[in-house]
């Protein structure tokens, strides 16, 4: 069900040939070519041709624009890789240029059209003090594409649209998000889009009607922000470049509110790393986390395959792994789940268990696990166990073996060997 909603963020192959021969066209282009500095200031612009831009920056140009006002009214563009160019945005930079917006007015009326887009190595945007609006549909507010950056300061950013991210980095770009505030109101609009690298620090935003973040082969990394999502989970990973390439996602010390959904689903991906410590969670699910299959990707071989690490990280909720899935969940110092794994379904997932000194478990149902491990000696380890229900464990699993396929009373409950 998710993937009509997200086909628009999926990369194309073969972009880098459309990209080498696409014509971009703007109100003003700013060639450094022909001019290495251009300032403006205290001035609006405004873009008035199908596919066209407010401003081109190009060919290594340094630009610097203050309380400057950019609009673009036109009309909507036919462009299947205009997100993976750039073409259409308000802003474009690309060929090693550098602009830098000063308490400046981003604005587009127009479906399928970014805000402020940075394409190639060496291309560099720095948003300080400014507005982003971006009010119809297909239109991200940030667009990262081709290893270009995008740093965003201080800033309001909103989108109104379906498809429309506030921060999308696509084929390695780089965004860097620090006290941006505001709202993404549609259907499949995340928060942050992450095939690259997205860093955010001290935002305060919501994704009304979707997650916080997809990270789609991408790095997410997210510290002491204030963010909350409205739609199928609070973070999606999933993959669609193959088993070879790794997904990361770093929450610390923020404060997350889920509306809908797990915190976190994974699927059709075979290596997401999500790391958490310190961060204060809420969610109205009684699910933490699915990690199955879904829409994406060959049937069987879809599943989602996943490592959850926490540290003085408190989880709740319940974890559900599907037959065609796997999950390695580490608690570390101070890493608590209340919740139970599987309880009577999906037996045979491979979920492997690891728990740190100073960690506990309280099972609230039966959980499967295929197997569970201790850092400290057996009987230290069974009483960070809690809980009164049994939590069974694969008797023949290598990992197992301290166990001896043995029942166990635990601090609460039970361990024991399934038959």
């Amino acid at each position: 069900m998710y993937k009509r909603f997200l086909a628009i963020l999926i990369i194309v192959s073969g972009l880098a040939d459309a990209y080498a021969q696409k014509q971009f066209t703007a109100t003003w282009v700013v060639d450094g070519a022909k001019e290495k500095y251009e300032n403006r200031s205290h001035t609006s612009l405004e873009a008035l041709e199908q596919g066209s831009s407010v401003i081109y920056a190009t060919n290594t140009v340094d630009l610097i624009l203050t309380k400057l006002r950019m609009n673009k009214t036109s009309g909507s563009v036919v462009d299947d890789d205009r997100r993976e160019t750039g073409r259409n945005s308000v802003l474009l930079a690309d060929a090693g240029s550098k602009v830098l917006l000063e308490e400046c007015d981003v604005t587009s009326h127009t479906v399928q059209a970014d805000g402020l887009a940075s394409s190639g190595e060496g291309t560099r945007v720095i948003v300080q003090e400014g507005t982003i609006t971006m009010n119809r549909a297909g239109s991200a507010a940030v667009n990262a594409i081709h290893g270009g950056e995008v740093v965003v300061q201080e800033t309001a950013v909103n989108t109104a649209g379906n498809q429309s991210p506030a921060f999308l980095a696509l084929d390695g770009g780089h965004v860097e998000v620090t006290g941006a505030f505001g709202l993404t109101a549609g259907q499949a609009s995340p928060l942050f889009h992450s095939d690259g690298l997205v860093v955010g620090v001290k935002c305060r935003m919501n994704a009304a009607r979707w997650t916080i973040g997809n990270v789609e082969d991408g790095q997410l990394i997210l510290n002491k922000n204030e963010v909350k999502s409205g739609g199928i989970s609070g973070f999606l990973l999933y993959s669609t470049k193959g088993p070879d390439v790794s997904s990361l996602l770093s929450l610390v010390d923020n404060k997350i509110s889920v509306g809908e959904g797990p915190v976190f689903l994974v699927t059709n991906n075979n290596n997401a790393q999500i790391m958490l410590k310190g961060n204060k969670i809420s969610c109205k699910s009684d699910y933490l986390m699915e990690v199955r299959y879904d829409d994406w990707g060959k049937k069987g071989s879809n599943g989602g395959h996943a490592v959850l690490q926490a540290e003085k990280q408190s989880l709740s909720g319940h974890i559900l792994v599907d037959s065609i899935s796997s999950l390695e969940l580490k608690l570390n110092k101070g890493g608590k789940l209340n919740g139970h794994i599987n309880d009577k379904e999906n037996r045979c997932a491979q979920v492997r268990v690891k728990m740190g000194a100073g960690s506990t478990w309280t099972s609230k149902g039966f959980s499967y696990v295929t197997s569970i491990e201790f850092d400290q000696p057996l009987a230290k380890g069974l009483k960070q166990l809690k809980g009164n229900h049994t939590i069974y464990y694969d008797p023949s699993d290598p990992a197992n073996a301290p166990l001896e396929g043995k029942e166990h009373r635990t601090g609460g409950g039970v361990l024991r060997p399934l038959k």
